[in-house]
């Protein structure tokens, strides 16, 4: 219940932010997600490495081991001169370029400097926070993702979610953008299912209202058909 308190908090301070005229302006738009999403420098070095992915690999003075372009494969694999596959899914470019280096001193090199870096992302992170029942920081292969996905990513929304008050968090460049949506107009076709990028924050807002009719059920088992029939 701690983080799901922390996510109610930290929407509550954006919408009193926005309400005060200080802060992120909250809207109903994001600017437009691309294919690929946005990876910048910083966010690179904490991308975690999937399938169809493509890095650069740099060894000081070894030109023949060196690649502009090397790809993941399906399986999360890099062919690599010498060493063969290796897996790379799930690590990020620093973790591969110790682990190379390592690999290429134990056999080959003497003080190999390898630097590893994002050439193509294929996939990203969305993290996932607040009333859902599974949250987490999810990797998506591709660059196709809802908003209505992202939030099935989670199993779904608990009971006590405030479908209304479904808040996104974008960072691109120097700019933090925040909108708020309406899942029920999302699930009915009345509103577009904005899409997700890279790095985006979902939080699902809390409804003090659901939570206290669920206590009073709690203590009034007879009201349990209520409460569904209000939550439906």
């Amino acid at each position: 219940m701690r983080h799901k308190l922390l996510s109610s908090l930290m929407i509550a301070g954006l919408l009193a932010g926005c309400a005060s005229g200080s802060g992120v302006p909250l809207g109903d738009t994001l600017p437009p997600a691309e294919r690929g999403g946005i990876i910048t420098p910083t966010a690179s070095q904490d991308y975690r490495l999937g399938p169809l992915d493509t890095i650069t690999v740099r060894v000081f003075r070894e030109p023949e081991l060196s690649f502009d372009s090397l790809p993941v494969s399906l399986s999360g694999k890099i062919s690599y001169p010498l060493l063969g596959e290796l897996q790379v899914s799930g690590m990020s470019t620093l973790e591969v370029a110790q682990r190379l280096s390592a690999l290429l001193n134990a056999r080959y090199l003497r003080n190999a400097s390898v630097s590893v870096s994002l050439e193509r992302a294929a996939n990203f992170t969305v993290t996932i926070d607040g009333e859902v029942k599974k949250p987490g920081v999810y990797q998506i292969p591709g660059a196709q993702l809802s908003l209505s996905q992202a939030v099935a990513l989670g199993e779904g929304v608990t009971e006590l979610a405030k479908l209304n008050e479904v808040i996104v968090i974008r960072q691109q460049g120097e700019k933090r953008y925040v909108a708020r949506f309406d899942l029920r107009d999302i699930r009915a076709g009345r509103s577009p299912d904005p899409q997700i990028q890279q790095s985006d924050t979902i939080v699902v807002g809390f409804s003090e209202a659901s939570s206290l009719l669920r206590t009073a059920v709690a203590a009034l088992p007879g009201l349990g058909a209520v409460f569904v029939a209000l939550n439906r």
